[in-house]
């Protein structure tokens, strides 16, 4: 399976205890990251700093990881972001891909990088070049799967806190920011934690 987040730490938050639920259940799973992250502070080398921070999260969710290198805040529809798709399709060839949700996502992922990944996630389902692949959106504002985590729950947020660099706080406040995600949507099924996805295909 391929999922796919425009930076690094983006997966981890929105879908990283599925991910790490299908790696437990055997399968192959590989986190493509557009890009580096590099405009998220002015500190020196921080894309380099963030996509070794990925690297740690990929082996905490006994993933693969495939770092690529498209402008933080600069990734838009087009020609670039689609040969990228290609590549990724070709290294991989996926049954079940994973990005973000291109219909609003939830106010905790409003960003035009992120909305960028989901319409050409989305334009390439609704063209010639889908072989039947299953896409799930995360980070969907309106979902119709929801995943329970509670058991992975700490793994996730081990690859959460992979991220450093991104972290305001201590190890504590990053946990209870995690579980707070992890159970926005935990009401409507007889789960403590979930991730919410939209199921397109």
């Amino acid at each position: 399976m391929l999922a796919i987040g425009p930076h690094p730490g983006d997966l981890e938050l929105f879908a990283g205890g599925t991910l790490r639920l299908l790696s437990q259940n055997g399968s192959a799973v590989t986190l493509a990251v557009l890009s580096r992250g590099e405009q998220a502070t002015n500190r020196a080398n921080i894309g380099e700093i963030r996509a070794r921070e990925a690297e740690q999260a990929a082996t905490i969710l006994r993933a693969e990881l495939v770092q690529l290198d498209l402008p933080d805040g600069g990734i838009r529809p087009g020609p670039e972001l689609e040969r990228a798709l290609d590549e990724l399709w070709a290294r991989t060839r996926p049954e079940l891909v994973l990005a973000f949700d291109p219909k609003g996502p939830t106010p905790l992922a409003q960003n035009p990088d992120h909305l960028a990944l989901g319409a050409a996630v989305l334009a390439r389902a609704r063209s010639s070049v889908w072989r039947g692949e299953r896409i799930y959106f995360y980070a969907a504002r309106q979902p119709n799967v929801l995943v329970d985590i509670t058991e992975v729950l700490q793994e996730k947020l081990n690859a959460v806190k992979a991220h450093r660099s991104q972290l305001l706080g201590p190890d504590w406040a990053v946990d209870s920011f995690g579980r707070f995600v992890s159970r926005l949507y935990s009401g409507r099924v007889p789960a403590l934690y979930t991730e919410a996805f939209y199921r397109l295909v």
